[in-house]
């Protein structure tokens, strides 16, 4: 997380220094209008590589994973990003308008310009009217989708289609900024980084636009077999390539989208690779398209697997290890133990599996992944013995504090963990997690 801080907070004082030395101070005069000539460009940069910055990395630039942490915290700095384009959106248009409400109300004297000043180029003039109409109907509309994607109730499939707007709104606003943005920034500074980011930003709104996002990380294949766990929703699938897959690690994640389906959904490998074009999912029932799913997959349907992406694999094998999982954050430790299984490795981890719906046939395969990676499992039924804490951990594993920590499950258990953890010695850097949430 710090990380995804730090790289937010770097492209934000990116931009606010290149702008600084960009602006021409002898000409500010002082006073609200000098200061609406300042921010309203601000603002409004700051507003375009926020969104700039999010379209590319809803491109899923493989390219920049590592450096990132995994296509996961991808669209954890997707998001922020996203809100902070929405945030500057918002004071651009207030610091645009509020001035020119506040002359009406009698509260504010007119702008004067200064005797002998000389006007301001306007390269584009003919189309500024359009430019700021398009910009600001762009705007209510950049409302209207910020709110849906924060929204959680709002249906998956419709926050697909929905969100995927964003990507034609972006193009607009490039050209409510080329019209509007000052002439004289053009030849400043902050020219460079704008070209160079809302250019390629472009071009990653067009992949979106006409679905070429992960095209070339995409495999086909079909469904072999599948099992339902009606104890805890969880649906097993097995997965057949017919074309080359370059093999993945355990504990990364692939996009599945089944014939008859009209989306692909991000699903964690739950089996290791051997080499043999197979692949093995556990998928939990927790959304409207994941509950219908047991109902609509059958044996021999055509799928498409868009992948491998994410980073948590587990780091080296030395020195010892504690897994956590919640419900279906099982899924890339009983690849890990997969993994360990083919290769003939063995090391030193516990894994504590915490879940609040057991089901017998699940959790036996749990146990035969454990046992054959010599793994210490730790079933932790919710529903009996409550939350994993650390006194329930000093129990369990009494050497947790010179171990590292890899954990997979649902939000709010791994921010408490993480706390705890941390405020009893453990280095920040030794607690590995995925942020497996898409939006």
């Amino acid at each position: 997380m710090m990380r995804l801080k730090f790289v937010f907070a770097a492209i934000t004082a990116l931009v606010i220094a290149l702008w600084l030395a960009s602006v021409d101070w002898a000409l500010m005069s002082g006073g609200i209008w000098s200061a609406r000539g300042l921010l309203v460009p601000l603002t409004g940069i700051l507003a375009m590589a926020f969104m700039a910055a999010a379209i590319l990395l809803a491109a899923r630039p493989v390219q920049v994973e590592t450096a990132l942490g995994g296509l996961d915290k991808f669209y954890r700095l997707h998001k922020w990003l996203g809100i902070g384009a929405v945030v500057m959106a918002v004071l651009h248009w207030l610091v645009e308008k509020a001035p020119k409400w506040l002359v009406e109300l009698g509260w504010l004297a007119p702008r004067q310009r200064a005797a002998g000043a000389a006007a301001e180029p306007r390269p584009f003039a003919d189309y500024r009217d359009l430019a700021s109409d398009l910009g600001e109907w762009a705007f209510y509309l950049l409302l209207v989708l910020g709110a849906l994607a924060l929204w959680r109730r709002f249906p998956y499939h419709l926050f697909f289609k929905t969100h995927r707007l964003m990507a034609a709104l972006f193009l607009v606003l490039i050209f409510h900024t080329i019209v509007l943005t000052p002439a004289s920034y053009w030849t400043a500074p902050i020219s460079l980084l704008m070209i160079v980011l809302i250019g390629t930003a472009a071009v990653a709104a067009g992949m979106s636009i006409f679905g070429r996002i992960g095209k070339s990380h995409r495999f086909t294949g079909e469904v072999t077999d599948f099992h339902f766990h009606e104890g805890n929703s969880v649906l097993d699938v097995g997965v057949k390539l017919t074309t080359a897959w370059p093999g993945h690690a355990a504990g990364q994640f692939a996009f599945l989208k089944f014939a008859g389906t009209e989306r692909a959904h991000p699903f964690t490998i739950s089996s290791g690779w051997a080499n043999t074009g197979r692949l093995a999912f556990s998928i939990k029932g927790i959304g409207d398209y994941t509950r219908r799913l047991p109902g609509i997959i059958e044996v021999g349907q055509a799928i498409t697997v868009e992948g491998p992406y994410g980073r948590f694999d587990f780091g080296s094998a030395e020195g010892p290890q504690l897994w956590i999982a919640g419900g279906v954050g099982i899924t890339p430790f009983i690849a890990r133990m997969e993994a360990i299984t083919i290769a003939g490795q063995s090391q030193d981890v516990d894994l504590i599996y915490s879940t609040g719906a057991l089901d017998d046939a699940f959790i036996n395969e749990v146990r035969r992944a454990a046992d054959a990676a010599g793994v210490r499992l730790h079933i932790v039924d919710t529903g009996l013995e409550g939350f994993v804490d650390l006194a329930k951990l000093a129990v369990w594993t009494p050497g947790w504090r010179s171990a590292d920590v890899w954990f997979c499950g649902p939000s709010k258990f791994g921010d408490s963990l993480y706390q705890a953890m941390h405020a009893d010695g453990l280095p920040a850097g030794r607690f590995h997690r995925e942020l497996f949430d898409m939006r």
